[in-house]
């Protein structure tokens, strides 16, 4: 039994070396992450708690920019620039993401929609705006619309997810899901793993998703990805899905408020046992579900596809974001 102590305890003391070890190099990573890619703007404190904005452009019709699940700034880093030429342009980090601060609260859609209200008005952003979400951001355009609709001169919505996928992995109630913890044990495991420097080692080995970024957007999404609260953020808002889809649900209708709803002309690949005729299928509904988004509106349009495009490079694409800052610009025109 002697050997058995021996092996565990030097198992153990390896265990204990590597953490401590990771923690070292998380605290070195961090150090040098604000030399590497420091808040490309103004940092908002907003409640007690530090909000990155990035504001760009100018002129009397404003945009604000919000991104998708454990995205930020940076993928708005070629459509940003494109919707400056036609107002001030405002893209910000939701709680928890890029540079900015968690918060203690749960991370469904109506939440976001209060935390990026109050944003609103501490840094006195103007309103009305035009609402332009991406994925996850434009589920929460629409619960925002639905909490502020004053705030929203019109609506943007690029591929939001779908509220029966939303809720595909959740066999609850209701009211069971809007009861439910969205920061759990995987989720406390998801923020010990990153004060471990494990993501950081990730985002340097592998850069997942970094395939549409270059030059400072790309440094900006490792830092992100590299931060602690990144990863415990974008799993609890993965927990809140259930919460978030009965919220869009909720949402009757835009009244007269223009909406265009976009989307991307691959939107993803078979997974697991699918075809490629179950992918289609689930196109067909994608599509009915987008045409019933805008149908909400007196002056709704879409779906508008992209050419050409992903899910990610409908935004973050070169030809793909120009082909949309051209249709955003065009759906504004007065009719």
């Amino acid at each position: 039994m002697r050997w058995i102590r021996k092996i565990l305890l030097w198992i153990g003391s390896g265990v204990a070396a590597l953490a401590v070890a990771g923690a070292l190099y998380q605290q070195i990573g961090t150090a040098l992450d604000a030399r590497l890619a420091p808040p490309a703007s103004e940092m908002v404190a907003v409640n007690g708690r530090a909000v990155h904005l990035v504001c760009r452009g100018g002129g009397a019709r404003t945009f604000v920019l919000d991104a998708g699940l454990g995205a930020g700034t940076f993928e708005w880093w070629r459509l940003q620039p494109l919707l400056a030429e036609q107002g001030r342009v405002c893209a910000f980090d939701r709680a928890g993401l890029g540079w900015s601060a968690p918060a203690r609260a749960v991370h469904d859609g109506a939440t976001a929609a209060d935390q990026l209200s109050a944003l609103v008005r501490q840094a006195k952003i103007p309103t009305p705006f035009v609402y332009v979400g991406h994925s996850l951001g434009a589920n929460f355009a629409t619960i925002y619309f639905a909490r502020h609709p004053g705030d929203v001169s019109a609506l943007v919505l690029l591929e939001p997810g779908l509220p029966k996928d939303l809720l595909e992995d959740f066999h609850g109630t209701r009211s069971e899901a809007m009861a439910a913890s969205d920061c759990e044990a995987l989720c406390y495991a998801a923020g010990a793993a990153g004060y471990l420097g494990i993501p950081r080692l990730a985002s340097v080995l592998l850069a997942p998703g970094s395939k549409n970024l270059a030059g400072r957007a790309r440094d900006d999404y490792r830092v992100g990805l590299a931060r602690p609260s990144t990863l415990m953020t974008s799993v609890a808002s993965l927990n809140a899905l259930p919460r978030t889809a009965y919220q869009d649900l909720d949402v009757a209708g835009f009244g007269d408020t223009p909406v265009l709803v976009v989307a991307s002309s691959r939107p993803r690949d078979p997974e697991g046992k699918e075809s490629l005729r179950d992918v289609e299928t689930w196109r067909q509904g994608q599509l009915a579900y987008f045409a019933s988004l805008a149908a909400k509106s007196t002056r709704g349009r879409g779906p508008l596809v992209v050419p050409d495009s992903t899910h990610a490079s409908m935004v973050m694409g070169e030809a793909q974001s120009r082909f949309l800052a051209r249709a955003i610009a065009d759906f504004l025109l007065p009719r």
